[in-house]
């Protein structure tokens, strides 16, 4: 399970940080928190991430809903550092392929840790400054047990505004 944990969380830097920013989509636009300030725009040499705040993520992943989390990004990181995150957490990629869509960015990646290769197709939508959703759906070889395979997870990041002043 950590790897595939671990797997999620890199998809969701990489991904993030691996395209431009998106329009908001329908949904994220009709929602309340969609409505949180938007971040300030980001130097036009800074790679895209999540934009600097408070964020909340929600994740189903292979079925199972996880409680929502607050996440307070202090820095936006560019996408080779991201990468450097996965390389200092055991994980090599042969493959990080994103291409930027209607809307959003669709993505690949194949990455081994520990005897294990994981590879994902995923889809992000909407607007890294203020709300988007990223799904992503995995193999992993070798399968582990009880967990599905292929299985997908869906984060769901909606900005909710600055980070509060007490967070480390």
């Amino acid at each position: 399970m950590r790897i595939y944990l671990l797997s999620a969380v890199a998809m969701l830097a990489l991904a993030a940080c691996g395209g431009p920013a998106a329009p908001p989509t329908e949904s994220a636009a009709a929602t309340p928190e969609a409505a949180a300030p938007a971040a300030p725009a980001p130097a036009a040499d800074t790679a895209m991430g999540p934009a600097i705040g408070q964020w909340e993520m929600t994740l189903d992943a292979a079925g199972m809903a996880m409680p929502a989390q607050k996440i307070c990004y202090k820095e936006q990181i560019s996408f080779a550092e991201a990468q450097e995150m996965q390389k200092q957490a055991g994980m090599t990629c042969s493959e990080n392929a994103y291409t930027p869509i209607a809307g959003g960015i669709t993505g690949r990646s194949i990455c081994t840790m520990d005897g294990t290769t994981i590879t994902t197709d995923s889809k992000i939508m909407g607007d890294f400054n203020t709300a988007y959703t990223m799904e992503m759906t995995s193999s992993i070889d070798p399968a582990p047990p009880g967990i599905p395979n292929p299985s997908t997870t869906t984060i769901k990041m909606v900005r909710l505004g600055d980070c509060p002043p007490e967070t480390p």
